[in-house]
């Protein structure tokens, strides 16, 4: 009886995995584009963006305490995919527009890789 029911289960897995689409027009997460508003607290070889802080807390706040209060709350982008020149352009509480392709991993802080970023004017 074990026996049959290991079988039976490998045999559902078995035909059960090969079920998809071969549809290219289907898209997949990495296909996917997020796009999110939010304010540079870094900028390096990557930058770290944060969508959850408020124009007032620049103001009131030193570059530093910032830092360190919304560090993992933020997201850590790969800019390799985007304009160089629109990189050297980019500094610390500028306000940004950031296009996100594929997942965000969930990590301390998230990290993903921006295709696109536009400055936002306030």
């Amino acid at each position: 009886m074990m026996k049959r029911l290991l079988v039976l289960l490998s045999f559902f897995i078995f035909f059960g995995s090969g079920c998809g689409t071969n549809d290219p027009n289907s898209a997949s997460i990495d296909d996917q584009i997020t796009i999110l508003t939010g304010y540079l607290i870094e900028v390096n070889e990557t930058i770290l963006f944060n969508e959850t802080i408020s124009k007032e807390e620049f103001e009131a706040k030193t570059q530093q305490d910032i830092y360190d209060e919304y560090y993992f709350s933020s997201i850590r982008l790969n800019t390799k995919a985007v304009d160089p020149a629109l990189v050297e352009r980019l500094a610390f509480g500028q306000k940004v527009k950031v296009h996100i392709t594929g997942g965000i991993a969930e990590s301390a802080p998230a990290q993903a890789t921006a295709t696109k970023i536009e400055i936002v004017e306030e």
